[in-house]
Protein backbone atom coordinates (compact mmCIF):
# COMPACT_ATOMS: atom_id res chain seq x y z
CA UNK A 1 0.00 0.00 0.00
CA UNK A 2 1.23 3.52 -1.00
CA UNK A 3 1.86 5.54 1.92
CA UNK A 4 2.95 9.65 1.08
CA UNK A 5 6.23 10.36 2.43
CA UNK A 6 6.93 13.74 4.23
CA UNK A 7 9.27 15.87 2.67
CA UNK A 8 12.88 15.16 4.39
CA UNK A 9 15.72 17.60 4.30
CA UNK A 10 18.94 16.15 6.25
CA UNK A 11 16.88 14.38 8.43
CA UNK A 12 14.87 17.02 9.61
CA UNK A 13 10.80 16.14 8.72
CA UNK A 14 8.29 17.83 7.49
CA UNK A 15 5.07 16.19 7.98
CA UNK A 16 2.65 16.87 5.37
CA UNK A 17 -0.49 17.63 8.29
CA UNK A 18 1.95 20.61 9.39
CA UNK A 19 3.59 21.32 6.29
CA UNK A 20 -0.13 21.48 4.11
CA UNK A 21 0.47 22.12 0.46
CA UNK A 22 3.52 21.14 -0.93
CA UNK A 23 4.49 21.08 -4.95
CA UNK A 24 7.77 19.35 -6.06
CA UNK A 25 9.06 19.82 -9.67
CA UNK A 26 12.14 17.69 -11.54
CA UNK A 27 13.86 19.28 -14.20
CA UNK A 28 17.02 18.07 -16.32
CA UNK A 29 20.25 19.97 -16.44
CA UNK A 30 23.15 18.98 -17.70
CA UNK A 31 25.70 18.91 -20.17
CA UNK A 32 23.64 18.59 -23.30
CA UNK A 33 22.25 20.70 -26.17
CA UNK A 34 20.75 19.83 -29.34
CA UNK A 35 22.61 21.05 -32.74
CA UNK A 36 21.52 21.30 -36.15
CA UNK A 37 23.61 19.92 -39.00
CA UNK A 38 24.08 21.82 -42.65
CA UNK A 39 22.13 19.46 -43.84
CA UNK A 40 19.97 20.17 -41.35
CA UNK A 41 19.64 16.64 -39.70
CA UNK A 42 19.38 17.27 -35.72
CA UNK A 43 22.53 16.45 -33.25
CA UNK A 44 22.24 14.95 -29.71
CA UNK A 45 25.12 16.05 -27.29
CA UNK A 46 25.23 15.09 -23.81
CA UNK A 47 28.18 14.69 -21.43
CA UNK A 48 26.32 14.37 -17.92
CA UNK A 49 22.86 14.93 -16.55
CA UNK A 50 21.50 16.20 -13.18
CA UNK A 51 18.63 16.80 -11.64
CA UNK A 52 17.35 20.76 -10.57
CA UNK A 53 13.97 20.17 -8.25
CA UNK A 54 11.65 22.81 -6.98
CA UNK A 55 9.98 22.83 -3.65
CA UNK A 56 6.99 24.77 -2.68
CA UNK A 57 5.04 24.67 0.48
CA UNK A 58 2.33 26.79 2.51
CA UNK A 59 1.07 25.53 6.08
CA UNK A 60 -0.21 26.62 9.05
CA UNK A 61 3.50 25.58 10.93
CA UNK A 62 6.58 27.86 9.91
CA UNK A 63 8.92 24.83 8.65
CA UNK A 64 12.52 25.24 11.16
CA UNK A 65 14.77 25.50 7.65
CA UNK A 66 17.02 27.86 9.87
CA UNK A 67 17.73 24.64 11.57
CA UNK A 68 19.39 23.66 8.40
CA UNK A 69 23.28 24.38 7.15
CA UNK A 70 22.79 25.86 4.18
CA UNK A 71 26.22 25.97 3.05
CA UNK A 72 27.28 22.10 2.36
CA UNK A 73 25.60 19.32 0.30
CA UNK A 74 21.80 18.32 2.05
CA UNK A 75 20.16 15.25 1.35
CA UNK A 76 17.05 15.45 -0.15
CA UNK A 77 14.03 13.00 1.01
CA UNK A 78 11.38 13.49 -1.98
CA UNK A 79 8.14 14.06 -2.36
CA UNK A 80 7.40 13.62 -6.06
CA UNK A 81 7.02 10.25 -6.95
CA UNK A 82 8.78 9.51 -10.81
CA UNK A 83 7.78 6.44 -12.43
CA UNK A 84 9.74 3.82 -14.93
CA UNK A 85 8.17 1.68 -17.51
CA UNK A 86 8.53 -1.36 -19.15
CA UNK A 87 7.26 -3.95 -20.95
CA UNK A 88 7.80 -6.36 -18.91
CA UNK A 89 7.21 -7.20 -14.92
CA UNK A 90 11.21 -6.51 -14.24
CA UNK A 91 12.04 -2.84 -13.59
CA UNK A 92 15.38 -1.27 -12.73
CA UNK A 93 15.37 1.09 -10.10
CA UNK A 94 17.74 4.07 -9.07
CA UNK A 95 19.60 3.09 -6.26
CA UNK A 96 19.12 6.85 -4.86
CA UNK A 97 15.90 6.54 -3.87
CA UNK A 98 14.11 6.58 -0.84
CA UNK A 99 13.81 3.62 1.54
CA UNK A 100 11.32 4.73 4.10
CA UNK A 101 8.35 5.08 1.39
CA UNK A 102 8.41 1.68 -0.77
CA UNK A 103 8.00 1.59 -4.53
CA UNK A 104 4.45 0.59 -5.73
CA UNK A 105 3.74 -0.35 -9.08
CA UNK A 106 0.90 -0.82 -11.99
CA UNK A 107 0.52 -2.78 -14.83
CA UNK A 108 -1.27 -1.07 -18.13
CA UNK A 109 -3.90 -3.05 -19.43
CA UNK A 110 -5.31 -1.06 -22.26
CA UNK A 111 -5.97 2.70 -21.44
CA UNK A 112 -6.20 1.66 -17.22
CA UNK A 113 -3.18 1.48 -14.47
CA UNK A 114 -3.98 -1.58 -12.67
CA UNK A 115 -2.15 -2.06 -9.17
CA UNK A 116 -0.53 -4.85 -9.00
CA UNK A 117 1.96 -6.07 -5.99
CA UNK A 118 5.91 -5.95 -6.35
CA UNK A 119 9.03 -7.40 -4.90
CA UNK A 120 12.39 -5.23 -4.53
CA UNK A 121 15.67 -7.42 -4.49
CA UNK A 122 18.43 -4.97 -4.78
CA UNK A 123 17.88 -2.05 -7.40
CA UNK A 124 15.43 -3.93 -9.14
CA UNK A 125 11.74 -3.94 -8.75
CA UNK A 126 9.57 -7.35 -10.20
CA UNK A 127 5.89 -6.57 -10.47
CA UNK A 128 3.38 -9.05 -10.27
CA UNK A 129 1.97 -10.24 -13.38
CA UNK A 130 -1.05 -8.93 -14.75
CA UNK A 131 -3.39 -10.85 -17.38
CA UNK A 132 -3.73 -8.71 -20.90
CA UNK A 133 -1.33 -6.22 -19.37
CA UNK A 134 0.91 -4.46 -22.63
CA UNK A 135 3.31 -2.45 -20.01
CA UNK A 136 4.03 -2.55 -16.21
CA UNK A 137 5.11 0.48 -14.52
CA UNK A 138 7.18 1.13 -10.79
CA UNK A 139 7.02 4.60 -9.38
CA UNK A 140 9.39 5.37 -6.09
CA UNK A 141 10.59 8.67 -4.29
CA UNK A 142 13.78 10.23 -5.24
CA UNK A 143 16.60 10.63 -2.68
CA UNK A 144 18.96 13.31 -3.97
CA UNK A 145 22.23 14.60 -2.90
CA UNK A 146 21.86 18.64 -3.83
CA UNK A 147 23.11 21.88 -2.86
CA UNK A 148 20.61 25.03 -2.40
CA UNK A 149 21.46 28.36 -1.37
CA UNK A 150 18.42 28.08 0.89
CA UNK A 151 15.04 29.01 0.49
CA UNK A 152 12.79 31.98 0.29
CA UNK A 153 10.29 32.12 3.23
CA UNK A 154 6.91 33.83 3.71
CA UNK A 155 4.19 34.54 6.41
CA UNK A 156 0.88 36.23 6.20
CA UNK A 157 -0.71 36.73 9.34
CA UNK A 158 -3.63 37.51 8.42
CA UNK A 159 -4.61 33.79 6.98
CA UNK A 160 -1.88 32.59 9.24
CA UNK A 161 -0.18 30.44 6.41
CA UNK A 162 3.60 30.13 6.74
CA UNK A 163 5.44 29.08 3.57
CA UNK A 164 8.70 28.48 1.97
CA UNK A 165 10.59 27.88 -1.83
CA UNK A 166 13.46 25.70 -2.36
CA UNK A 167 15.51 25.51 -5.54
CA UNK A 168 18.39 22.56 -5.36
CA UNK A 169 20.29 20.72 -7.75
CA UNK A 170 21.65 17.42 -7.43
CA UNK A 171 25.42 17.21 -7.30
Amino acid sequence: MRRQPDLMINGLVFPAPAAGQITQTYADIGGFARRRAASGRLIAQEAWRRISTSISAEGWVPAALDSIDWSGELTLGCIAARARQSDTPSIALPAARRTDAAPYGFAVVGHRLVPTSLAVAGDLATLAPVAGATAYKVLYYPLLIVRSDGPSERYDAGGAVAGFDLQAEEI
